[in-house]
């Protein structure tokens, strides 16, 4: 299917399906159970993964993590669709890394231990800020429970380097990081596909959401 093609399906979809809070959970809740197929954001502390919400469902209402690392120890649910096989839930993870804590740690485990229909993880990396140990661990722990991830540079339009090689680069070299264990590395699912947003000039926004759409199975090739 054709660039322009693509970009018609995922607006239609976006721009037009109902939006709504699909609910929460803390370290000592539930996660959220449902047969919508959901993906899931993921990141250090800061990434980016409110204004990237926000550049993909623009109508809803995010709820904004506190400025203080540590103090958002919630999953945030957000659905969009309302028609059988036209709908998906996108999570909101807590932040990780700097300031964290051990309720956010405990509920993020939960999480991707338990959640039903996850499709996707999606790692939110800020690309002026790479190599971070704590972006390793989520992956190792991804791939320890089997659970697909893929990699998004955001706050790209930021790297003051006009030489964008040495981000992709260190991007590339994450994407294809792979947990050796008893499974195997050959067995365990990552994406190599690397998707670099800005969430000022919605560069990349049009690939993720494709992206989403084609990962919980409401398009194809």
């Amino acid at each position: 299917m054709g660039v322009r093609k693509k970009k018609i399906r995922t607006k239609r979809f976006f721009d037009k399906s109902p939006t709504y809070h699909a609910g929460s959970a803390s370290a000592n809740d539930e996660v959220l159970e449902t047969m919508i197929p959901q993906v899931a954001f993921a990141g250090r502390t800061n990434a980016g993964k409110s204004s990237l919400l926000k550049a993909l469902i623009p109508e809803m209402k995010i709820i904004k993590p506190s400025k203080k690392p540590g103090f958002t120890r919630k999953i945030y649910f957000y659905g969009v669709g309302n028609k059988l096989g036209r709908e998906l839930v996108l999570s909101d993870l807590p932040g990780y890394g700097y300031g964290s804590t051990t309720d956010q740690g405990n509920v993020i485990l939960e999480y991707i231990r338990t959640a039903a229909n996850l499709k996707m993880v999606y790692i939110l990396m800020d690309c002026r800020v790479l190599e971070m140990p704590s972006d390793k661990q989520v992956i190792e722990l991804l791939d320890t429970y089997g659970i697909p991830w893929q990699i998004i540079g955001t706050k790209f339009d930021r790297v003051t380097s006009r030489d964008p090689a040495p981000v992709l680069d260190i991007l590339m070299r994450f994407s294809k990081m792979s947990r050796k264990g008893a499974m195997g590395a050959s067995e365990l699912y990552y994406k190599d596909e690397i998707i670099v947003t800005s969430d000022k000039s919605m560069a990349g926004i049009s690939e993720l959401k494709w992206s989403i759409m084609r990962n919980c199975g409401l398009v194809s090739e």
